[in-house]
Formats: structure tokens, C-alpha cells, sequence
């Protein structure tokens, strides 16, 4: 053979060798393409399970707005104010019952939800709604022995009006005090 048909020889197999080679890679393509489709056409797996101790929601800047969690003493779910407060926090501990609390802007509880096994109880306040009244609040309570009403505290704490079934007999009482705590009316 002449160097001129070796030559030609070689072009043609080149030729040959890009033509597979675009062949080859229409064939993968193609492949992968069905394979997408087929994919696409299978069901939805069922809803997973998602678990963690704790989740928190963001806003678009960044800014915790709720949380979710579990802790040592329960769970809770807190939601928050653009200035980053807890206004509104339901929680249940270890033992049966739960609460809901309501907080102004600077952090403090002013109205308080409370659901336990003893009782049932709403608690208001302009100043603080938690531990004794220390502060103006009003007070619907229920315990399961059946006694409960509505208390009315004034800023030092004492009670100044009370209407409810108060005693273990179940009879209803109305009383109102003075700044002393002195009763200045009573029924019956």
C-alpha cells in the first residue's frame, strides 16, 4: 500500500471513530432521559417522618418568629414579635396539664392559661400575671373539688372583691374589702 491510501485509510477511520462516539454519547442521553421520565411517572412515597428536639421558623430576615422544642421539663411552643419577645408561649411539663401564656413587648406575662389536675385558671394582670398577686390582677379559678370563682387583687396584692363558691360546703359567697383588707360587704 501507497502512503496516499494509507492516508485515506486513516481519514475514513477517523471519521468512523467520531461518528461512534456521537453515537455512544445520543445513546446515553437518551438513556438518561427515559430514565428521567420513568422517575417522574413513579407514585410519591408517603409523607415522611421528620424528628428533631427542637424547630424554629424564621422570617425572611433572619429573625426567629416560632420556635418548637422539647426540653428537660416538657414541650413548648413559643411565637415571637419583630423585636425578637416571646408574646405567646404554650408549654406542657412532665405531669398532666398544660398553659398558655400571653407576654406585652417587653417580655412580662400579662394574661396566663393555666390546666392542671387540681384546677383550671385564668389569670390577668397590667403588670405581671405570674406567682402571687403582687400587682392589680383578676382571677377565674376552678378547682375539682368543685369550688372556683372570680378573685379581683388590687396593686398590693390584697383581695379586694371575691364571687364564687368558695367553701367546702359549695355555697356561694360575694365579698368585697377595703384597702385593709377589712370586709365592707358581704353575701350572704
Amino acid at each position: 500500500m501507497d502512503a496516499s491510501a494509507n492516508a485515506g485509510l486513516l481519514r475514513r477511520l477517523e471519521e468512523l471513530e467520531r461518528s461512534n462516539r456521537r453515537l455512544k454519547i445520543l445513546a446515553v442521553v437518551v438513556l438518561l432521559g427515559l430514565g428521567g421520565i420513568g422517575v417522574m411517572g413513579q407514585a410519591r412515597p408517603p409523607a415522611q417522618i421528620v424528628e428533631a428536639q427542637e424547630f424554629i421558623v424564621k422570617d425572611a430576615n433572619g429573625n426567629v418568629r416560632a420556635r418548637l422544642g422539647s426540653y428537660t421539663a416538657g414541650a413548648s411552643l413559643t411565637l415571637y414579635h419583630d423585636a425578637g419577645r416571646a408574646t405567646l408561649m404554650a408549654s406542657a411539663g412532665r405531669g398532666p396539664g398544660a398553659h398558655l401564656s400571653l407576654a406585652d413587648g417587653s417580655g412580662k406575662i400579662k394574661g396566663l392559661l393555666l390546666l392542671s389536675q387540681e384546677a383550671a385558671g385564668l389569670y390577668l394582670s397590667s403588670v405581671d400575671a405570674t406567682g402571687p398577686p403582687r400587682s392589680p390582677r383578676a382571677v377565674f379559678e376552678v378547682l375539682n373539688q368543685g369550688t372556683g370563682g372570680f378573685a379581683f387583687y388590687d396593686k398590693s396584692g390584697h383581695t379586694r372583691a371575691l364571687v364564687g363558691s368558695i367553701g367546702d360546703d359549695g355555697a356561694a359567697v360575694a365579698v368585697l374589702q377595703d384597702r385593709e383588707g377589712k370586709t365592707v360587704w358581704k353575701a350572704p
